[in-house]
Formats: structure tokens, C-alpha cells, sequence
């Protein structure tokens, strides 16, 4: 995958909070706002249900989804 180098104006505030976050979470501001823009829906995706909308971002973008299906099925007994 290429990369493009973006400048982007973003106040005080807001990078230290950005900066705090990312280290708090093992990751980079580079990868946070990549991982956050490529989940923006595509123009031709219709918009989800309010209700499933509102589970976006539950898990942490580093879970494992299959473990955690494994869990789920432990859990409940599936």
C-alpha cells in the first residue's frame, strides 16, 4: 500500500489528547486516523441501522475477531 503525506491543522488541544491516546494504546496518530478514515462508509454504502451504528468502535481495532467469536461461543454456550 502507498502512503501519501498529509498536512492537517489541528488545535493544541486536541493533539495532546490525540498524542496521550495513541500511547496509552500502542499505536501511532498515523495509524489511529488511517484506521478511523478507511471506516468511513463509501458514498454507494447505504447507512447502517441507528442500532447497530451506535456498536461501531465497541472493540478495541487491535481484537482478534475470531478469538473473540470463540469466546462469545464459550461464553454462551454455543
Amino acid at each position: 500500500m502507498s502512503t501519501n503525506k498529509l498536512t492537517l491543522s489541528i488545535d493544541a488541544d486536541t493533539v495532546k489528547k490525540a498524542k496521550r491516546y495513541v500511547a496509552a494504546h500502542g499505536t501511532s496518530l498515523s495509524r489511529l486516523l488511517t484506521q478511523y478514515l478507511a471506516s468511513l462508509p463509501d458514498e454507494t454504502e447505504k447507512p447502517l441501522p441507528p442500532r447497530v451504528d451506535r456498536l461501531a468502535g465497541v472493540l478495541p481495532p487491535q481484537t482478534d475477531v475470531e478469538a473473540y467469536k470463540t469466546h462469545l461461543r464459550g461464553k454462551h454456550g454455543l
